[in-house]
């Protein structure tokens, strides 16, 4: 703050007023057409938080890396959740958030899901994931989940590392992997059942992208993108990008279609908040806190996460169900999908 002192009443009055001039002409100058404000105000944007409750959570689990649902169409009420378990391994739990199982297996950079799939003559649920080694590992939930075991994978074809992977397509005798590399490029692969000791895999495709990533979601035929460094991107099948969002560090995300509405739900653990995304063009949707519900706790810190629109039981997870990792109580914490769609697809 400028004081203009003066031993003059005539010269204070004088000063002000001068100051006074000064002070209007600057003003004026820097005055900008309301046209030009009003473009200001539209740029500037909040992002809402919107609280849903939390519906169950399982039993306290290992540090967990990544989860996948296996949802059971023949028996709702028998799906589980598997969560790889860093150092290796797997714990499985209903959706009573009972554990079920806990099984030997390798660590795991990334882990993908098929909760069905026809293999001689046998309906088995199948997971994919990507060693320490950087190498594609296959696994086999037996029936009743009493065991995952080891699916003989020919993987021979495959040169380069693999930094992730996640299921980009299925069909009628055939699962579709999208296998993420360094160099900013993914490789689709196509395997299938010929009969031999290890299941076939046949590249079918080469996707480049902007960035190296760690992690992906296949989006109707596009593929999206993430990695700590990069963000967000979406990129089709020529490896054009038709949607991306730089500055989010993204750990641990899930795509998922609500109520019609694409979405990709990325996990903030230093916020304590889903982040949730329009799939389409990475606008900011608005943050979603998982509050405590009557006994089941609240999600502090969020890691790993997935959602299934698969019916999971015949109560609450009829529609589908999120799960996500909670690095605050090692529990997993479960959201119907209903609600969780309403709260992203509200009206703001």
């Amino acid at each position: 703050m400028l004081t203009i002192r003066s031993s003059s009443q005539s010269s204070r009055f004088a000063l002000v007023a001068l100051a006074g001039a000064c002070l209007g002409l600057v003003l004026a100058a820097c005055e900008e057409p309301p046209a030009e404000r009003e473009r200001d105000e539209s740029r500037i944007e909040t992002t809402q938080t919107r609280a849903v409750p939390a519906t169950g959570a399982t039993q306290q689990a290992g540090l967990v890396e990544h989860l996948a649902l296996l949802p059971d169409a023949d028996s709702r009420g028998s799906g589980v959740i598997m969560a790889a378990i860093r150092g290796g391994g797997f714990d499985a739990f209903n959706d009573f958030g009972e554990r079920v199982l806990q099984s030997s297996g390798p660590a795991l950079t990334s882990l993908a899901a098929v909760p069905a799939f026809d293999l001689r003559g046998t309906r088995l649920a199948l997971m994919f994931g990507t060693d320490s080694d950087r190498a594609l590992r296959g696994f086999l939930v037996l029936p009743g989940v009493t065991s995952v075991e080891d699916l003989p994978l020919d993987t021979d074809g495959i040169a380069d590392p693999v930094e992730g992977v996640c299921l980009y397509r299925q069909g009628t005798g055939f699962v579709e992997l999208a296998l993420l590399h360094a160099g900013r490029r993914a490789s689709l692969w196509r395997m299938t059942d010929g009969g031999g000791e290890r299941l076939s895999l046949t590249h079918s495709g080469e996707i480049a992208l902007p960035f190296t990533a760690e992690r992906c979601a296949a989006a109707d035929g596009d593929l999206v993108i993430a990695s700590m460094t990069g963000g967000l991107a979406r990129v089709n099948t020529d490896g054009q990008v038709r949607a991306d969002r730089e500055g989010v560090a993204v750990e641990n995300f899930a795509f998922v279609e609500l109520y019609g509405r694409p979405v990709v739900m990325v996990s903030f653990p230093d916020q304590g908040v889903l982040g949730t995304f329009d799939a389409r063009d990475f606008s900011e949707i608005a943050n979603i806190e998982v509050r405590e519900e009557l006994s089941i706790p609240g999600l502090r810190q969020p890691g790993a996460i997935v959602v299934s629109d698969a019916p999971f039981s015949g109560m609450g997870f009829s529609n589908g169900l999120a799960a996500v990792y909670d690095r605050g109580d090692n529990r997993i914490k479960l959201v119907t999908r209903d609600v969780l769609a309403r709260a992203v697809t509200s009206p703001e």
